[in-house]
C-alpha cells in the first residue's frame, strides 16, 4: 500500500508513524521528536482533533505530515460508500479549519480497506498507507511498566531492523500513553545509530522545521509559454511573468537564460551564427537551426506532438507535455549577486526546490519551506512595493518605495558577498571566499 519512502540519495529510511492523536501525550511525543529533529507522520482522528486543537495546530506549525485516519475510527468495509466519504470529508474540513491545508496521507482503522475505500482517498488526492512494523503499544493501556517499554523498542528494532525502509507504527490515543513516550528515545537512537534517514510518508527528510524534500509536491511554478509552431526570431527576448528571468535569442546565433540584471543563468552555445532563430516544433521538439536551415541545437523532446515550453518564475525553462517536464535548461536561480534585487512577487528556490525566498507584495520577505510554511521572515509588511537589494558593497538592504532602509544584513563593507538560498532552509551572506557573514534558518 503505497511506496516505501525514500530519499533522493537513496539509503534506509525509517517513518515513525502515530495512529489515534491528538491525545494525551502528544505534546511529550512533539517534543522528543523535536529534541531529536526527526521526521514523522501523525494519523489523526477528527474527533480527537476537535477534542485538542491545539495539538494538531502544534504538529503542523512544527512541520510533521498529518494524515487522515477518519472521523471516529470505524471498520470501512462495514460502511456503504456515503459514510466512508463523510468519514473522510469530515477530517478534511476539520483539518482545513486548524491549519488550512487537507490531509494527502490516509490510513484505515485497523489496517482493514476494500475497493471503495480506496477509490474515494485517490478522489480526495491522498495516498493509502498501512504499516509493516507493529509495536502494539497501544496494548499497554496507559502502563508506564518497563515490561511494556522493552517489549515496545524489542518490536520496533527486531521487525524494523530487518527492513530496508520500515514504517513503524504507534500511537498516541486519548488516554496517557508513557510506555511509547518512554520507549520513543531509544527507537530514535537504534535506527540513528544502524544508518537509517527519518522520514515522513511524503519522503520529507531532516529537521521537521527544515525544508525537507517535497520538490515534487510543489506546483509547478508559472511560465510565460511558447506554443507548438511558435518561432524565437534573432533578438527575440521571452520574459518570465514578473520579468525576472529572459529567454533571448541572441542576434549572434545563441540561446541564453538571464536574469533581470543581465546575469547568464544557461545558453546553448550556438553563438557564431548569426540570423540563427529557436522553433518549438509541432512535434514536441525545440530546436535552433542556423540561418540555412542547419539544426545546430535541439531538446531532443521529438515524438511528443502538442509539447510546449515555458519560461518559468524559478529561471528554469522547460519543455512540458501533458504527462509533466520533458526537458529543463536546469536554470533555477538560488542566489543573489551584489546589484541584484527581487522586487514585489519575486522569489528564489534553493537548489533542490525545497525552499523559497519570497519578497511579498506587502513588502515582507519571507522564507518558506516546501508546504509553504513560513520558516522565518523580516516583519517588514505593510510597505507594498518594498523591494529587497543585494547591494555591491555587500550588503542586503530591503527598501520602501521611498528609498528608505526598512531592514538589513549588517554586513556593508565585504564588496563581492553574495546572498544564498539552501536546500536547509538557511538565507546567508558570505563573502567571496565563501565566510559565512550572516545567515537566518
Amino acid at each position: 500500500m503505497s511506496e516505501a519512502p525514500s530519499i533522493p540519495s537513496g539509503g534506509k529510511t525509517v517513518a515513525l508513524t502515530f495512529d489515534d492523536g491528538p491525545g494525551a501525550s502528544t505534546a511529550a511525543i512533539l517534543s522528543i521528536l523535536e529534541a531529536f529533529g526527526v521526521r514523522a507522520t501523525f494519523f489523526n482522528i477528527g474527533e480527537q482533533e476537535t477534542w485538542y486543537p491545539q495539538d494538531v495546530v502544534a504538529e503542523a506549525e512544527a512541520g510533521f505530515l498529518i494524515g487522515n485516519h477518519t472521523w471516529n475510527h470505524p471498520d470501512m468495509t462495514k460502511l456503504s460508500a456515503a459514510a466512508q466519504a463523510a468519514e473522510l470529508d469530515e477530517v478534511i474540513q476539520e483539518q482545513q479549519s486548524l491549519v488550512g491545508s487537507s490531509p494527502c496521507v490516509f490510513r484505515p482503522p485497523y489496517g482493514d480497506y476494500d475497493s471503495t475505500t480506496l477509490a474515494l482517498a485517490r478522489q480526495r488526492h491522498m495516498a493509502v498507507w498501512l504499516w509493516d512494523v507493529d509495536t502494539e503499544d497501544w496494548m499497554a493501556e496507559g502502563s508506564s511498566s518497563a515490561y511494556w517499554v522493552n517489549r515496545i523498542i524489542s518490536l520496533a528494532e527486531s521487525e524494523g531492523g530487518a527492513l530496508s525502509h520500515p514504517v513503524v507504527l504507534m500511537h498516541n490515543q486519548a488516554i496517557p500513553m508513557p510506555a511509547t513516550v518512554a520507549a520513543l528515545p531509544t527507537i530514535i537512537r537504534y535506527f540513528q545509530d544502524h544508518g537509517y534517514t527519518f522520514v515522513d510518508l511524503l519522503g520529507h527528510t531532516g529537521p521537521p522545521s527544515s525544508c525537507g524534500t517535497s520538490a515534487e509536491n510543489r506546483p509547478r511554478a508559472a511560465g510565460t509559454v511558447v506554443g507548438p509552431g511558435h518561432q524565437l526570431l534573432p533578438g527575440t527576448t521571452v520574459a518570465s511573468p514578473g520579468g525576472q528571468f529572459h529567454f533571448v535569442m541572441q542576434r549572434d546565433g545563441n540561446l541564453v537564460v538571464y536574469t533581470s540584471d543581465g546575469r547568464v543563468l544557461w545558453e546553448s552555445q550556438t553563438n557564431g551564427n548569426p540570423g540563427a532563430s529557436a522553433v518549438m516544433q509541432r512535434d514536441g521538439n525545440f530546436v535552433i537551426y542556423s540561418a540555412s536551415g542547419r539544426a545546430l541545437w535541439e531538446s531532443r523532446t521529438d515524438n511528443h506532438p502538442g509539447a510546449w515550453l515555458a519560461v518559468q518564475t524559478d529561471g528554469n525553462v522547460v519543455v512540458y507535455d501533458s504527462a509533466g517536464p520533458l526537458w529543463a535548461t536546469s536554470s533555477l536561480d538560488s542566489e543573489l549577486l551584489g546589484g541584484e534585487q527581487l522586487q514585489p512577487g519575486w522569489y528564489l528556490q534553493s537548489p533542490g526546490r525545497l525552499c523559497e525566498l519570497v519578497m511579498q507584495n506587502d513588502g515582507n520577505l519571507v522564507s518558506l519551506s516546501a508546504n509553504g510554511r513560513v520558516l522565518w521572515e523580516t516583519g517588514t509588511n505593510g510597505n507594498p512595493g518594498a523591494l529587497a537589494v543585494m547591494q555591491r558593497d555587500g550588503n542586503f538592504v530591503i527598501y520602501s518605495t521611498g528609498g528608505r532602509a526598512l531592514w538589513e544584513s549588517g554586513t556593508q563593507g565585504h564588496a563581492g558577498d553574495r546572498l544564498t538560498v539552501t536546500d536547509w532552509a538557511q538565507v546567508l551572506v558570505a563573502s567571496p571566499t565563501g565566510a559565512l557573514l550572516w545567515e537566518r534558518d
